[in-house]
């Protein structure tokens, strides 16, 4: 099994969340992270090339830990709300998910809920930590 310190998976948790696919290195667990979706035909490739090429031409040594389906952000949304102690904005944010652009909806209720905003972004990025941690888990379970 793999062994990344908790500050590697702070930070590929972090990449995730910015949209990026992470790559890591089964032997060193160096990750190298790469937008989901750019490939050599985009003009902002460039910066990515590099990385892209290292990746590519030495797949079979990388463990891919994509950014988190739509379906487990939004299950993470539901998480939350149970951590929310204030009945009103409970009920405001459930309201928000259950309307278009849930995501939307929902950060835009947070962004004016004070200390409710840092207690959102702390769970999810806990959440996304575990979610790397199961990836890895995962993995190491298939090659048993």
């Amino acid at each position: 099994m793999i062994k990344l310190s908790k500050e590697q998976i702070k930070d590929i948790a972090e990449e995730l969340d910015m949209g990026m696919s992470c790559y890591v290195h089964k032997t060193t667990g160096d990750a190298t992270s790469i937008p989901a979706h750019v490939d050599e035909d985009d003009d902002n490739f460039e910066p990515w090339e590099d990385d892209f090429k290292k990746v590519e031409q030495n797949l079979d040594q990388y463990i891919l830990i994509e950014t988190m389906h739509s379906s487990d952000s939004f299950k993470i949304m539901r998480k939350f709300l149970g951590k929310v102690a204030d009945p009103k904005l409970r009920d405001k944010l459930m309201i928000a998910i259950s309307q278009n652009k849930p995501f939307r909806r929902f950060r835009d209720i947070l962004d004016y809920s004070g200390d409710v905003l840092q207690d959102w972004y702390q769970f999810k990025q806990e959440e996304m930590e575990r979610y790397v941690e199961r990836h890895l888990r995962d993995f190491s379970s298939e090659e048993e």
